[in-house]
C-alpha cells in the first residue's frame, strides 16, 4: 500500500511481523512523537494479547480449552472475538478465526492441502463452538457430538485491523484527528482531512490492484483492508470447505472500522462476487473492490457510497 498525501510527521514501528506507520498533520512535532510511542506501545501490548504464538496469550488459553471448559480473558480480547464473531454472523460464516486447524504448523498462515485427516481438522471449525459471556468476559468451548477436541483460534486476520482501531483512540484522546495508520500493506485507518484538505489519497498497489486499473482511492474517516495471494500465496481459507478460498483473487473492502475492514477483505476472498454485493447493500459506508477470476475489477458499493477507483 503507498499513499500520495506528503504528511508533517511519520512514526514507525514493527509489530505483529508487520510494520506500523503513523502518519500525522500537526505543528508539534515532539508531540506527535509522544503521542506515537504511546500508540506503538499499546500496539506491542495487543501483540501480546492476541498472538496465538504466545504461549501466554489470552489466545494461547483459550485454544488450550477443552470442550465445556472457559476462561476468563482481557477486555480487548473480548472485543476482537466479539467483531470476529458479528462479521462470522453477517459474512454466513466466510469469516472465521478457528481456522486455525486448517492452517499449515509452518508459517501458521497457510492453507494445507487436503490431508487423511481433513475431516477431523474441519470438525474443529466452527465460531458456534464458541460460548462469548459478556458479563464475566469469559469464553468457552461448547460441547459438541463428535468432538471432543478445543478449538485454534488464528487472529491473523482481524488482529491487525483491531489494533489500529485502538490506535486511533489513543490519537484521539491526545487530540489528534488528522491521521493516517497503515499496518503492513494491508490495512489502513484514516481520519480528518489530511494534508491537501481533500482526506488521505492511499494507493492499493500489488499486481491485481495495478492490472484491474485500481491506482488509489481517497480515505475520509475510514479503513480500507486489502487480501489476495500476491505476497503470502494461498494463505485465506473457506471455512467451510477447508481448501484455498476461491470466490476472488482479490478483494478490498472499506468501512469505518479498520477491525472489520480486516476481516471483510478475508471474508470476499471467500464469497461469492454475488454474496459480496448483495452485503454491500445492506450498509450505509461500506463497499468493496473485488477482482474476479477473469481479471475484472469490480466496484460494489453500500448505501449512500459513491466511491470510485482511481
Amino acid at each position: 500500500m503507498s499513499f500520495s498525501a506528503v504528511a508533517l510527521h511519520r512514526c514507525f514501528h514493527e509489530a505483529m511481523t508487520t510494520s506500523f506507520e503513523v502518519i500525522v498533520v500537526h505543528e508539534n512535532s515532539t508531540y506527535v512523537r509522544q503521542a506515537a510511542e504511546t500508540v506503538f506501545t499499546e500496539i506491542d501490548r495487543l501483540e501480546h494479547l492476541l498472538s496465538r504464538h504466545d504461549g501466554s496469550s489470552d489466545i494461547s488459553r483459550i485454544n488450550l480449552l477443552k470442550p465445556g471448559e472457559s476462561a476468563r480473558i482481557t477486555p480487548d480480547v473480548f472485543e476482537c472475538l466479539a467483531a470476529a464473531s458479528w462479521v462470522n454472523h453477517v459474512t454466513e460464516g466466510a469469516f472465521d478465526v478457528t481456522v486455525g486447524p486448517l492452517l499449515k504448523p509452518a508459517g501458521g498462515t497457510t492453507v494445507r492441502s487436503c490431508r487423511p485427516d481433513h475431516g477431523l481438522s474441519l470438525s474443529r471449525v466452527g465460531m458456534r463452538r464458541l460460548e462469548l459471556d459478556s458479563a464475566s468476559f469469559s469464553v468457552g468451548i461448547k460441547m459438541e457430538s463428535g468432538c471432543s477436541e478445543g478449538v485454534l483460534i488464528d487472529l491473523g486476520a482481524i488482529g491487525k485491523g483491531y489494533a489500529l482501531d485502538k490506535a486511533a483512540d489513543i490519537l484521539e484522546e491526545w487530540g489528534i484527528n488528522n491521521y493516517l495508520i497503515v499496518a503492513g500493506g494491508s490495512t489502513a485507518l484514516a481520519s480528518g482531512d489530511g494534508d491537501k484538505g481533500c482526506g488521505w489519497k492511499v494507493g492499493v498497489g500489488g499486481q491485481w490492484g495495478k492490472a484491474a486499473g485500481m491506482e488509489s482511492i481517497c480515505l475520509l474517516n475510514e479503513a480500507l483492508s486489502g487480501s489476495g495471494t500476491e505476497v503470502k500465496g494461498e494463505h485465506i481459507v473457506d471455512p467451510a470447505t477447508g481448501l484455498k478460498a476461491s470466490g476472488h483473487i482479490a478483494a478490498w473492502s472499506v468501512c469505518p472500522s479498520a477491525t472489520v475492514a480486516d476481516a471483510l477483505s478475508t471474508a470476499f476472498m471467500v464469497m461469492s462476487t454475488q454474496k459480496v454485493a448483495a452485503f454491500c447493500g445492506k450498509y450505509v459506508r461500506m463497499s468493496a473492490f473485488v477482482v474476479n477470476s477473469a481479471g475484472r475489477l469490480l466496484c460494489l458499493k453500500g448505501k449512500q457510497d459513491e466511491r470510485t477507483a482511481t
